[in-house]
């Protein structure tokens, strides 16, 4: 924001004032005196109150992109310019002329608010300019996929190096960690972007189109630490290079953590359809445990949250309980085959019975011990068969 340093009753005889004898002259002038004095206090608290607020802690959503960055210190350059300006003026030039010839005691404060403007000034002026260096991938981060921008990711790294190691404001450890964590929230947003793909529910999105698209993200992911620690090692060979030493915590932490949620979502997905072919097989006392599939299955595909927002544990707790679901289904269909194999079936109407089942790859069910007893059963089945004609080879049964 803009600020007008205050106005006085004298401003149309400081107008008038423009040489060191002017500045003399008025200094003689007692009651001009005190009014400049009273007038300096009111900028000298002005511009104190706009360094103060420059010095707060930014408050910033938790996932604000890195174009953040440059916008903020645009903004900070265009109000310390205009607050140079104001000191430059023939009016601010005047009050202080008056008070130096007067030796007054307010000159001090002014002087050194004066020389931390001026600071400021040009702090916001080399930040920019730097940060005007990474526009062109701030714009990559946010408009391609996350494929692109790994492609992009050496430039940036080698940008952001050059920044950290030859600018004079930009280069301590807490600005370049909050540019770093500016950059993964930009591409955790991307990436959230490139796998809803348009649609409001995952659920609505082919498989394998979902799961590219995820897997694509995690890369980007992998590719982003990979060249951050490759730069960090390159300037650890070099001594006289300012070193990386950024809370890596802090900069990759939300993008490992949005990771993992996508790994909890793949597993959701590949776990429904795993036993999604218990729908179609036909046994009978099967009924309820399909029932159960469903209800599990709907229950989770009925969430109205957005599933890839990592900072809320709406689905961790819900991925839990399906888990947990899950696993109740995988008892009861252990305890329904066990049951079905004490009854007493033939051979091969255990083998159909099984080989239903064979083809669901979340049952984990030991089907090497099934069989195995198959063949047990088989060969008693053989042996019974063997001795029935070894007794009746020579004069075998006719049937009437």
């Amino acid at each position: 924001h803009q600020v007008k340093l205050a106005p006085s009753d004298n401003d149309s005889t400081l107008s008038t004032l423009a040489t060191p004898n002017d500045y003399q002259t008025m200094a003689q002038n007692g009651d001009f005196i005190s009014e400049c004095e009273k007038l300096m206090d009111k900028w000298c608290k002005q511009i104190e109150k706009i360094l103060a607020e420059s010095e707060q802690i930014r408050r910033e959503a938790d996932d604000v992109g890195p174009s953040a960055e440059l916008i903020h210190w645009k903004q900070r350059m265009a109000t310390f310019n205009n607050l140079l300006e104001q000191i430059k003026s023939s009016r601010c030039r005047a009050v202080v002329g008056v008070l130096q010839s007067a030796k007054s005691k307010s000159i001090h404060r002014w002087r050194d608010l004066d020389a931390r403007i001026t600071d400021a000034a040009n702090e916001a002026k080399d930040n920019v300019r730097y940060l005007y260096t990474l526009d062109k991938f701030f714009s990559t981060l946010d408009k391609n996929n996350p494929n692109a921008i790994a492609e992009n990711i050496p430039s940036l790294m080698n940008a952001i190096r050059m920044i950290h190691s030859i600018s004079q404001y930009y280069n301590s450890s807490e600005r370049m960690t909050s540019l770093f964590v500016k950059i993964t929230n930009q591409m955790i947003n991307t990436c959230k972007r490139y796998i809803k793909n348009g649609c409001t529910r995952l659920w609505d999105i082919p498989k394998q189109d979902l799961i590219s698209h995820i897997q694509e993200s995690k890369k980007l992911n992998t590719e982003y630490q990979a060249y951050f620690h490759k730069t960090k090692g390159k300037l650890q060979e070099s001594a006289n290079e300012r070193q990386w030493n950024f809370s890596e915590n802090y900069i990759f932490g939300k993008f490992d953590t949005f990771c993992k949620r996508l790994d909890r979502i793949v597993d959701v997905l590949n776990t429904i359809e795993s036993l999604s072919g218990l729908q179609n097989i036909r046994v009978e006392g099967l009924e309820p445990i399909v029932l159960k599939y469903r209800s599990v299955v709907d229950a989770i595909k009925k969430k109205s949250y957005d599933l890839l927002d990592h900072r809320k544990p709406d689905f961790d707790n819900d991925y839990n309980e399906f888990k947990s679901q899950i696993e109740y289904i995988q008892s009861q269909l252990q305890l329904f085959i066990d049951s079905w194999f004490r009854k007493s079936y033939t051979v091969e109407q255990s083998l159909l019975f099984l080989n239903k089942f064979q083809d669901l790859e979340g049952v984990k069910i030991d089907f090497g011990d099934k069989f195995s007893k198959l063949l047990q059963n088989f060969s008693k089945e053989l042996d019974s068969v063997r001795k029935i004609y070894e007794k009746n080879k020579e004069d075998p049964p006719l049937s009437r």
